[in-house]
């Protein structure tokens, strides 16, 4: 009974506060924090770009120096080096279409692929530019694109042969580089 009356002893509360303290600076500090602010981008141009590079035999033709295919290669480089946004593909062509990378963000991949594209790599010869057209739309479908750019780079297009493929383009606006002179040049063989 002596016990019970006395008076209690009021213990500090410091350490505790100290310790609960010292327990959120260190999760904190876990966490490790940054203190910098990262750009939000107000505007992301979401414009898809499929570019098609002629690799016909007569891209070896040196009537511009080097060639018609170092300088489309150089032109492509360009273009990639200034596009920071968007969505982009290469397809190459002759006798028919092929992809070299799909629909990515990633404009250095493209770039880097550009330095092995030349004309031997084709299994067949020719200009088939409507099958070119085709395959890129394909890209944008496999990809749930409505819409989109094709860029075409190319020394000459069989106008009879591709028109009726341009005109099915509907969403699709076609932007058309021509590599070349009009007196060309002889393409050496090996």
């Amino acid at each position: 009974p002596f016990l019970l009356r006395e008076k209690a002893v009021n213990q500090s509360r410091w350490p505790f506060t100290a310790a609960a303290l010292a327990g959120v600076l260190v999760i904190i500090a876990l966490a490790g924090p940054t203190w910098q602010r990262l750009p939000s981008p107000v505007f992301r141009n979401d414009l898809v770009l499929v570019i098609a590079l002629d690799l016909s035999r007569s891209m070896d033709a040196s009537d511009i120096k080097p060639s018609r295919l170092i300088r489309a290669r150089y032109k492509i480089a360009d273009i990639l080096k200034r596009r920071k946004d968007g969505q982009t593909a290469l397809l190459v062509y002759a006798g028919d279409a092929f992809t070299v990378t799909p629909l990515t963000d990633d404009t250095e991949t493209i770039a880097s692929q550009l330095e092995a594209l030349n004309t031997h790599i084709m299994p067949s010869q020719g200009s088939d530019t409507a099958r070119a057209l085709e395959k890129a739309v394909e890209l944008f479908k496999q990809a749930g694109m409505q819409k989109g750019q094709i860029w075409l780079v190319t020394d000459g297009v069989d106008v009879d042969n591709t028109l009726i493929t341009v005109k099915a383009l509907d969403n699709f606006r076609l932007s058309i580089l021509g590599v070349g002179t009009d007196d060309g040049a002889p393409i050496a063989l090996p």
